[in-house]
């Protein structure tokens, strides 16, 4: 069983910052977490990995400080993309990103 390939579940670290028990939910789901951070990889990638939430006081230290006129440049929708466990083409314009952060909220 050692050698079984199970589906990944990229979950930006680190796994203390949520307020649920990531790894169980992993473990009860068949899943292997792997970092999001560190690979952009997205291979063997599950397909519906389980809902996790930040602990607020992680939201409000990490929090994506606004461009001049209010608005996230790419990299910063891409790291709060990331951050919510969204996945997204990285090749993706900046509208693209918006959208797929504006649905989440």
């Amino acid at each position: 069983m050692a050698n079984e390939q199970k589906p990944i579940w990229y979950l930006p670290g680190p796994n203390f910052q949520y307020v649920e028990d990531v790894k169980a939910l992993a473990r009860e789901a068949g899943l292997r977490i792997i970092d999001a951070n560190v690979t952009s990889d997205r291979s063997d990638e599950a397909a519906d990995p389980p809902k996790v939430t930040l602990k607020s006081a992680v939201l409000e230290a990490d929090a994506p400080e606004p461009q001049q006129d209010g608005k996230l440049n790419v990299a910063q929708l891409r790291d709060e993309l990331t951050a919510r466990g969204i996945a997204f083409d990285t090749a993706a314009k900046k509208a693209d990103l918006q959208a797929l952060l504006d649905a989440a909220k």
